[in-house]
């Protein structure tokens, strides 16, 4: 008998093929597999099977080609994923396994009054004792296709995959939640095939009642747990921030997470237009939770530089579906966007967003409106005409809803536009020279700083955490990425600029005492990282 094989007769398992060989030519053998599958869904269908079977081959797969993988496991793909839920979801588990370990949990309205017993319960149903982080949705605010019910559950199993790809976080110390409050998608609630709360939603009144108890519940059982709020409508995404975040330790990765990557993307477009702060006029086409959280994330920053709150606030126009936010406006002003609203009451009343362009003339275009295609070729032409370098931010998600393509930006500014996306594009080549996109994606942030919640064990996540994790991912670049004037590391690097973010984390949340993991207090920056390495998760190799 041959001994080549490391396999040997004596400890092969006869219920698998004899030639599988070690995790490198699994993992191998899988992306072949991935690479072969013509359609985004069904790759993204394969990923979830293969996830269900073997979880530590699932990230080894992405992390061995992270720039391929990712964009299936979340954006783009996700938000289809999310549509198809009800065909896509696996079937339930029998009846005589209802006592195996939760990966996924589901609650309802009518759960409200066994609310307490329910999460208590998990405590015997998870696969690991101390749960360290989770992603709760609604489904009400899915990227930028609106309410999607249970179907919102994607996101948060998403998100959770990204945690553990791109910062270690264990992956059975996760947990995706979906709060299913109903819907009010008239597709979802007649579809017989829809595995949803088929009932209208809630209230918001009686939502944020749900969830002051699911918190209170949450953090009375696992003390420990970060709770990650994902994709919730606009008037329940701020009340519960507000409400919770001076309490847990949560934060809004719409509202925070997008500002900080977003933030992040600006810090090195400002310093590659070498346009002062001062002199920076920023136009935001969208006033939802996004728009408005970035735009004031990018306040407090101008700020921690030294301005006033005033004069900060002067560098913003926010612009919505009726034109510029302003107090002299007409409307009642909704409360999230009466902080940024222009309260001059000399302010023109300007109905669209060329007519905002042309009065402002920005030095920064940043858009998180959902409105595909909305940064046409003459608003892309007038930034160039108006700017040396225009910062052109085409953010929404998926690439459907974005407000330009890589490739007309660049066609239209003659090449001469820095621009970031929420989603991916491919290179440009123009007059023969090849453009890299920046993503400005969140991928970028929150599974960092989750992590350096966890490590840090923070009481609470405050505001300057964010920007801690913004001024990191600005830091992380290599000289090789700062010389091709990239405004974001190469993805393919995650878990290295994680490290970079994680460790600015921990040492804003010891510097404003937030922390209660003193052991880390002492470590120097070199003995800190070495920790942080340690504690990062990898898919084990065999």
């Amino acid at each position: 008998m041959s001994t080549s094989s490391s396999f040997t007769a004596a400890h092969r398992n006869p219920a698998e093929p004899p030639s599988l060989g070690p995790r490198e030519l699994q993992t191998e053998r899988a992306l072949s597999r991935l690479d072969s599958i013509p359609g985004a869904l069904e790759k993204y269908t394969y990923l979830a099977g293969l996830k269900a079977r073997n979880e530590e081959l699932y990230y080894s797969v992405i992390l061995a080609a992270p720039q391929t993988v990712m964009p299936v496991i979340y954006t783009p793909t996700v938000g289809k994923a999310c549509q198809e839920y009800s065909l896509i979801h696996p079937p339930p588990i029998p009846a005589a396994a209802a006592t195996e370990p939760i990966r996924n949990l589901y609650l309802t309205y009518d759960d409200l009054p066994n609310l307490p017993q329910i999460i208590a319960g998990l405590k015997t149903r998870l696969p690991k004792d101390e749960m360290k982080m989770s992603v709760v949705t609604d489904g009400s605010r899915i990227l930028g296709l609106g309410d999607l019910g249970c179907g919102g559950m994607g996101i948060s199993q998403g998100k959770i995959s990204l945690y553990v790809a791109a910062a270690g976080i264990h992956p059975q110390s996760t947990l995706p939640i979906m709060i299913d409050l109903g819907t009010d998608s008239e597709k979802l609630l007649s579809d017989p095939l829809y595995v949803g709360v088929r009932k209208r939603r809630i209230d918001d009144e009686k939502s944020l009642a749900f969830m002051d108890v699911f918190m209170e519940e949450m953090h009375k059982n696992f003390p420990n747990m970060i709770i990650q709020f994902e994709d919730w409508a606009t008037s329940k995404a701020f009340p519960l921030l507000h409400k919770h975040r001076d309490v847990y330790p949560t934060f809004n990765d719409d509202i925070q997470g997008t500002g900080a990557v977003v933030l992040a993307g600006a810090i090195r477009a400002f310093h590659l237009t070498q346009i002062p702060l001062k002199d920076q006029r920023i136009v935001f086409f969208g006033a939802g939770s996004s728009g408005v959280g970035v735009a004031e994330t990018i306040v407090k920053y101008f700020q921690m530089q030294g301005m006033s709150e005033e004069e900060a606030k002067s560098k913003f126009w926010l612009v919505d579906s009726k034109g510029l936010v302003a107090h002299n406006r007409g409307d009642k002003l909704p409360s999230h966007k009466q902080y940024l609203a222009r309260s001059d009451p000399s302010t023109p009343r300007l109905s669209n967003l060329l007519e905002v362009l042309k009065h402002v003339k920005p030095t920064a275009l940043l858009g998180l409106s959902t409105v595909g295609g909305s940064f046409t070729i003459e608003i892309l032409n007038l930034m160039a005409e108006w700017n040396k370098r225009p910062i052109v931010f085409a953010l929404s998600n998926p690439v459907s809803q974005s407000e330009t393509t890589f490739e007309d930006a660049i066609e239209a500014t003659n090449g001469s536009v820095l621009f970031a996306s929420g989603s991916p594009f491919d290179k440009v080549e123009f007059n023969s020279k090849v453009y890299e996109p920046g993503q400005g994606n969140n991928l970028y942030i929150f599974p960092a700083l989750g992590l350096g919640a966890i490590l840090a064990r923070v009481k609470t996540i405050p505001e300057e955490l964010v920007h801690a994790s913004a001024q990191g991912l600005a830091d992380s670049l290599t000289p090789d990425e700062t010389a091709r004037n990239l405004l974001y590391p190469d993805v393919e690097r995650i878990r290295e600029v994680s490290i970079t973010v994680t460790l600015a984390v921990i040492r804003a949340a010891q510097k404003l005492g937030v922390d209660r993991a003193e052991e880390l207090r002492s470590m120097n920056d070199k003995e800190l990282e070495s920790f942080v390495r340690k504690q990062m998760w990898h898919p084990l190799l065999t």
